[in-house]
């Protein structure tokens, strides 16, 4: 399933500018691409120990990126949800997810990246959060959860490893938990999946209903569900 879950502003200045916003946006996800220099987990965590301050203010500036990740959080957490956000970063989808969940965890490689996620959970005052430096294959919950959400964190993972990054995320839910996941589109930028990968991938580690959405002009919303069976 396709469909255009965010759309655009069409007042007079916005469609004017929309052209070159779609163009910074378009440079800025290819310059993503960093990723494919870095060899190891400790290369990643040195980046982002020095990346981190900058982070944030990035993203801040594109209105699609923040819209995408309050569309993810809309399509996929409930009231009453455990909720595990992996590869959690500085915690941008983990504050937006912890006022509609009972509890959100996130875990992430980078323990540079976890201190500024606390800091932010801090400053808004949420209580119901937990966050750990840890790898995805390294994290043993106590207990299943309702829902797994992910955002930019796929591009860091080499192409070979991510059908088990998924299937880690598959073993993570409960039967007929849902994965939700917020990336940019392979076709736009190759550190990425494209439509195809994703729905190759999901599938080889057990995912079905898979659905995905197209948000702005280079991001993608991909939702999931681990079978009430299995």
């Amino acid at each position: 399933m396709n469909g255009t879950m965010v759309s655009e502003d069409n007042a007079p200045l916005r469609r004017l500018l929309r052209p070159l916003v779609k163009a910074l946006r378009t440079a800025y996800i290819q310059g993503t691409t960093v990723v494919k220099l870095m060899p190891s987990e400790r290369a990643i965590q040195l980046y982002y120990k020095y990346r981190r301050k900058s982070y944030d203010f990035q993203w801040s500036m594109d209105p699609g990126y923040r819209k995408g990740l309050r569309k993810l959080i809309e399509l996929v957490i409930e009231k009453g949800d455990r909720v595990l956000d992996v590869g959690c970063g500085t915690g941008s989808a983990t504050v937006v997810a912890a006022p509609r969940a009972q509890e959100v965890v996130g875990i992430d490689l980078s323990p540079h990246m976890i201190e500024l996620a606390e800091e932010k959970t801090r400053k808004k005052n949420i209580a119901n959060t937990c966050l750990f430096a840890t790898s995805v294959e390294e994290y043993c919950p106590e207990a299943k959860f309702d829902k797994v959400i992910s955002s930019f964190m796929i591009p860091h993972v080499k192409p070979h490893l991510r059908p088990k990054i998924y299937s880690c995320m598959y073993n993570f839910l409960k039967p007929g938990g849902v994965v939700g996941l917020f990336g940019s589109r392979g076709e736009v930028c190759d550190v990425y999946e494209t439509r195809d990968e994703i729905l190759d991938n999901l599938t080889r580690a057990g995912f079905a209903d898979i659905k995905l959405y197209d948000v702005y002009d280079v991001y993608r919303v991909a939702v999931a569900k681990r079978p009430d069976n299995t």
